[in-house]
């Protein structure tokens, strides 16, 4: 397990060298914490509410109408929900990438996995002076 700094992770991001998995199942969480930016707050909570809400009461209200429409909204909710959650783990990369304790608070949860090229498990400075203790 290699140690990186934040500067040499952007650099080496940038540059191609390193993969990271977001957990999907805690972006919300991540998102909606104090160290994100505020801005991607609002359309994360609007995409993902919009997809729940096609997913399950749209669909039951249209049974009484028609079930092709109930299965069009459920489908269409199932794809909003889930091109929610892949641009809320894009919009934390990109956050990890420009603020420093926004990378610590992430990786200290256990919400992302970086790995180089070889796959080797890299973890920052921080994480692993915590580790340490």
């Amino acid at each position: 397990m290699q140690t990186i700094t934040h500067q040499n992770f952007v650099n080496e991001y940038k540059a191609g060298k390193l993969q990271i998995l977001i957990d999907k199942s805690k972006v919300g969480d991540f998102i909606l914490s104090s160290h994100a930016d505020k801005h991607y707050k609002p359309a994360y909570l609007f995409w993902t509410w919009l997809g729940i809400i096609l997913l399950v009461p749209v669909p039951i209200i249209l049974l009484f109408y028609h079930w092709y429409y109930s299965v069009i909204a459920f489908f269409i909710g199932f794809i909003v929900f889930k091109a929610s959650r892949k641009s809320g783990a894009q919009f934390v990369i990109e956050n990890m990438i420009s603020n420093e304790d926004f990378w610590d608070y992430i990786l200290l949860h256990k919400g992302a996995k970086i790995t180089d090229n070889n796959s080797n498990e890299i973890v920052s400075e921080f994480l692993a002076r915590m580790e340490n203790k």
